[in-house]
């Protein structure tokens, strides 16, 4: 008799247990059918390497590896006294034009002062000829007398015409065109104020300072090197705008779509998650642009399952004591039940054509009242599944058994 009842009791402690164990047996069930991960992930980002646009010698460094540096920070000097008497000889020659068109207007006004005498002096011949011209029709003079006044005549023409393109040239020299132009707005000045410019460009290659925010790396300059024009000096990795490179199996990306979220957990920070959301696929495979592409046609052929690249993008900054680092591995997982977003776009050029620029060291912006980023990726009528705060704790698919594993938590202390 006790056997019996043994056997019932522990015949409804196992179907008790066994319906305890469905509930979240149905929740992974969903949860994986929902979600794609992959551990073939990798922290990425754009590296700007340091370089010189001229060529000389480096006589001051203020950087090392691994140093920390701000947008205007001075990097190295070369040495600037061969480019310091470029700008004197070219600051040399823009006096020395200003001068040149100092006389060229006095060339003019000695010009039209010539062509004033010479049209003052053919006045007196034709009074002169027309009074002999006269007086020879009565008779009064000599035909001697008549000549001389006709030759005089002919010699004021000749000099007026000929104080008239004086004065011609003397104008062309100078540009005057019959506009109205400053003193030294001349081409022979503005010339000489260009070389000026560039010199002093040049000059100011001299110093040179970094481009964003960042951490100086790989630095292969010292001081008393001679260095060329674009010959890499140091990399310089920003500090802001890392994003990650997630290498999915192609059979993954049946309902991957962009702007769907994303869970990212770095090895380097176990149990941590970073919100993230998919920015855009890759338009080809991996495989598809390496340096030596598969020759599928040629030879035996296996068929290999191929991987292509999801750039993903963190929802906010990382905080300041968990920062990502390039080359970090890393393990993504989408969620993939929504399935109304884009496949050839990327949440970044959405963001530039709404506010028409994309901040180098900073690939997102953060809202105004400090709330979840958006991106408007979907219709108007419909809503976009919008990312979650950063790191709050999600709601657990394993809440109605706390015993059964489940999905890591989100935190900083998470694990």
């Amino acid at each position: 008799m006790k056997s019996i009842w043994f056997r019932r009791i522990l015949l409804v402690a196992v179907a008790v247990l066994l319906l305890a164990a469905m509930f979240p047996a149905i929740r992974y069930y969903r949860y994986f059918n929902t979600h794609v991960s992959t551990d073939d992930a990798y922290v990425d980002g754009s590296i700007g390497l340091i370089s010189s646009r001229i060529n000389g010698t480096v006589v001051k460094l203020f950087v090392e590896d691994n140093w920390r540096v701000k947008a205007g920070d001075t990097l190295l000097e070369l040495d600037p006294s061969d480019y310091q008497v470029q700008v004197n000889q070219a600051q040399a020659q823009l006096e020395r034009a200003r001068q040149t068109v100092d006389q060229l207007y006095a060339q003019v006004e000695a010009a039209r002062s010539g062509l004033n005498l010479a049209e003052s002096q053919l006045r007196q011949a034709r009074i002169d000829y027309d009074r002999a011209k006269q007086l020879k029709a009565q008779g009064v003079v000599s035909s001697e007398y008549y000549d001389q006044a006709t030759t005089a005549l002919g010699v004021g023409l000749a000099t007026q015409g000929l104080a008239a393109h004086q004065l011609m040239q003397a104008e062309a020299a100078l540009g005057i065109n019959g506009e109205d132009h400053s003193h030294y707005d001349r081409p022979v000045v503005q010339q000489a104020d260009a070389a000026l410019e560039a010199a002093k460009l040049y000059l100011s290659y001299t110093v040179i300072k970094a481009p964003f925010d960042g951490i100086v790396t790989r630095k292969t300059v010292h001081i008393g090197h001679r260095v060329e024009i674009g010959q890499p000096l140091m990399a310089l990795v920003p500090i802001r705008g890392l994003y990650i490179t997630a290498n999915f199996k192609e059979t993954q990306l049946t309902n991957v779509r962009v702007g769907q979220p994303t869970d990212i957990e770095a090895d380097i920070y176990p149990g941590y998650i970073y919100r993230a959301h998919v920015d855009s696929i890759s338009i080809g495979t991996g495989s598809a642009f390496a340096l030596l592409p598969p020759e599928n046609a040629t030879g035996n052929w296996v068929k290999v399952v191929q991987r292509i690249p999801v750039k993903i993008v963190l929802d906010q900054p990382e905080p300041p004591d968990k920062p990502l680092r390039m080359g970090l591995s890393v393990e993504a997982t989408i969620d993939i039940s929504d399935t109304r977003g884009p496949l050839l776009t990327s949440t970044l050029q959405h963001q530039f054509g709404e506010h028409g620029t994309i901040p180098e060291t900073l690939r997102r912006t953060r809202p105004p009242d400090g709330g979840t980023q958006k991106y408007r990726l979907f219709p108007p009528a419909e809503r976009a599944p919008t990312t979650s705060q950063s790191n709050p704790a999600p709601a657990n698919p394993t809440a109605a058994n706390p015993a059964a594993p489940g999905p890591p938590q989100t935190g900083a202390a998470s694990k």
